[in-house]
This record gives C-alpha cells, structure tokens and sequence, in this order.
C-alpha cells in the first residue's frame, strides 16, 4: 500500500459493522483506518483503485484515467456491492447473508443509484418493491420462482438525458486503441435515444440481449467505472 489514496466520499459506503475488529488497511500518512473508495494516479493517466469496507478490501483493480465522464448514478462501490465482492473470502464482509446484495440492488434502484439491475426477493419483500418503484421512473419485468420473485428492472429515460455520453465516448476514445474505441463509440452513440428499460427490460429476451451488449454500454448500464469497463475492454484487444 502507498501513499496518496484520495478518497471519493460515496454514500454508498457500507455502515461501520459493531463487533468487528478493523481490518488492516490504513493511510500511510497517519496510520488513519481507511473506509470507502479511493483513487491513486499513476504514471501514463493510469489510476488504481480500491474499495475498502472498516479496513477491509473488497475490490481493488487498475485501469485508465478517464476524467471527463461522471455520474452520480456510477460509482465504483456499484459492482462491488451488487455481487457481494471480496479480496478475502476469510475476511469479514459486509453482507450480512446471501440476499443482502439482492436488497442493495432494489435499493439502488430506487434511489437512483444505478439504472439498471436484477434482484431476487421472498414474495413480500418483491411486492413492496413493486408498489414504490413506478415513482422511481422504472420499468420492470418480475416472474415468480417458488417462494421468491425475480425482478429485472431500468429505468425509462433515455441513456442521453441520463449521461454525458458525448464526455464518455471522447474518454474511451482517449484511452482504447482505435478498432475497440471506435467500436465501443458507436454502440454507445447508438444508444442515444435509447434506454434501459426500452433496451434490456421490456425487449424479447432482454437479459440475453443485455449479456451480449458491448462492454461498455452494459457496464455504463450498470452503473459500474468506466476505467474499469475500459481496462477489460483493452485486456480482450490484447487476447
């Protein structure tokens, strides 16, 4: 661990947990425990990044700077606490059991944290969900399996009034190598005046056409980094 983590203050950040001894990253400078999202510039407009949950990592990856996009509905916790990551599987976690991520997600939705998710929930749960969720703008496709009921939903404004997808296409452009950048442009122009729900909601087979989306529109979708998205984008280039 170096110095010169800069934290990006999220509310998403977990609660701090009572009863569990900190975990052992701290600041370099201090010794400070450190909890949330941080950033580190590296040389060539690279940047690490980590999230950090009571001193605990949970992710923790490295990809290019791309400074021009942002949105409070992205965010790097999004990934990490839509599937429950870790670094340590022996480590303490913040999900409490195994449909705490399935809450998150519904959550998130609802207050506009990520435009785009799936979850599943016991029958009541899902029902409550559904009753708030037409005053969220989202749209959504729910089927019952047993006891549970499974909800894909999005929401229905278009992915221009969403993002600044001009800033996002000129970053990818900036940091991929031309055949993918000009690829990975065109899918997220041409998704303009589209939208989520429009796209990967309510469409004939939607979480199929979603999984075969281009990198880049399903991890903006998602609400996921797109330094992230790009560094896997560049990974499969070079395969």
């Amino acid at each position: 661990m170096a110095d010169a983590w800069i934290l990006h203050p999220d509310y998403r950040t977990p609660p701090i947990p009572e009863g569990v001894l900190p975990g052992p990253w701290r600041h370099p400078d201090g010794g400070q425990l450190m909890n949330g999202a941080y950033e580190r510039l590296l040389p060539d407009r690279q940047s690490e990044v980590v999230t950090v949950w009571f001193g605990y990592p949970l992710s923790h990856w490295r990809g290019p700077r791309m400074p021009r996009f942002s949105s409070p509905m992205v965010s790097a916790w999004n990934p990490v606490l839509s599937q429950g990551l870790t670094l340590d599987p022996a480590a303490p976690v913040p999900y409490a059991d195994e449909l705490w991520c399935d809450r998150w997600i519904a959550e998130a939705l609802l207050y506009g944290r990520k435009p785009h998710g799936a979850f599943t929930l016991p029958a009541e749960e899902a029902l409550g969900w559904l009753a708030e969720c037409g005053g969220a703008g989202l749209v959504y496709q729910a089927r019952v399996i047993g006891e549970l009921i499974r909800v894909v939903a999005g929401t229905a404004e278009p992915y221009a009034r969403l993002f600044d997808l001009d800033a996002l296409i000129a970053d990818y452009r900036d940091v991929l190598p031309p055949e993918p950048a000009e690829r990975e442009a065109a899918a997220l122009d041409a998704h303009r005046h589209h939208s989520p729900a429009l796209d990967y909601v309510l469409s004939d087979d939607a979480e199929v056409r979603f999984a075969q989306a281009p990198l880049s529109v399903r991890g903006l979708t998602l609400g996921y980094p797109p330094g992230e998205t790009a560094a896997r984008i560049a990974a499969e280039a070079m395969a």
